[in-house]
């Protein structure tokens, strides 16, 4: 005998194919929820820790630095006396230095040291060394800490030292504050044309006449001219280069100090030139 259906049972067996397809295609969307939520969960947690291993080194390299600078301040307390200020009379007049320093005192800490630089607009005072190579006190202070704070130097290739008749001082964070220069209108500030460096009996007084940017590798990094004339043709040459107009005759130039420290992510170095143009003994 032949089965036989009615129209309802194939209406009652398409209902059910149909709730079976709505449960299949409701446990996907399910289990893509749960999927995607994993995802997100691993996605946040990826973030959390990249988060906190960020602000790890970050907290490191502030402490780094923060110790270098309490490394510095008690330098200056040994070797700069701030109730003392000195009064020298330069081409132009009067200069009051607002400290005494005491060359001995920074000797007796590092037999290496030159002096001390003194850039009245940004009110950065700091030693001066020369090594014997340009690696030691990249992360090397004036006391011989181990510190990403270095210390400016001379280039070690200089013959003559500070009396040098082009002398190279480098640094990188302890020159950062130099970047103001950048701006013309800084520089055009009363008085923001100048620096000074502070030797065992003298102060000289420098002119800037030249802010630019180079490569970390180029002849502004010249040095140990043959003559005077050699000198005072690559004076003049960086005078050109400058970024903005600046004061200043170099074309008579008996010495030149460069300050270089890094710019643009390392890929550059920021030069500020000076001009020598007097000195005063240390009364």
């Amino acid at each position: 005998m032949d089965s036989k259906h009615s129209d309802d049972d194939y209406i009652i067996n398409d209902t059910e194919y149909e709730e079976d397809e709505a449960d299949i295609a409701f446990d996907k969307q399910e289990k893509s929820k749960k999927k995607g939520s994993v995802i997100r969960r691993i996605i946040l947690i990826i973030c959390i820790i990249v988060f906190c291993v960020s602000a790890g080194m970050l907290i490191k390299i502030l402490l780094e630095y923060k110790k270098g600078s309490d490394i510095y301040k008690d330098v200056q307390s040994e070797v700069l006396d701030d109730n003392t200020p000195v009064t020298v009379e330069m081409p132009e007049g009067e200069v009051e230095i607002p400290f005494k320093y005491n060359h001995e005192a920074l000797l007796a800490i590092n037999p290496e040291a030159q002096g001390y630089i003194y850039v009245p607009s940004v009110n950065l005072r700091l030693p001066i060394v020369q090594g014997t190579d340009n690696e030691k006190y990249l992360e090397t202070t004036i006391d011989g800490s181990i510190n990403k704070n270095g210390c400016p130097f001379i280039d070690y290739r200089i013959k003559g030292g500070i009396t040098a008749s082009h002398v190279i001082i480098y640094s990188g964070t302890m020159f950062s504050s130099l970047h103001k220069y950048r701006n013309s209108g800084f520089y055009s500030t009363e008085g923001n044309d100048k620096f000074y460096i502070y030797t065992q009996d003298k102060i000289k007084e420098y002119q800037i006449f030249s802010v630019y940017l180079t490569d970390p590798v180029s002849d502004t990094f010249t040095f140990n001219f043959p003559d005077i004339a050699s000198m005072r043709q690559y004076a003049m040459q960086r005078k050109e280069m400058t970024m903005y107009e600046t004061k200043g005759d170099v074309s008579e130039a008996t010495q030149i100090v460069t300050l270089s420290t890094c710019a643009d992510n390392l890929t550059k170095r920021l030069i500020i030139h000076g001009s020598y143009i007097g000195e005063s003994v240390i009364p």
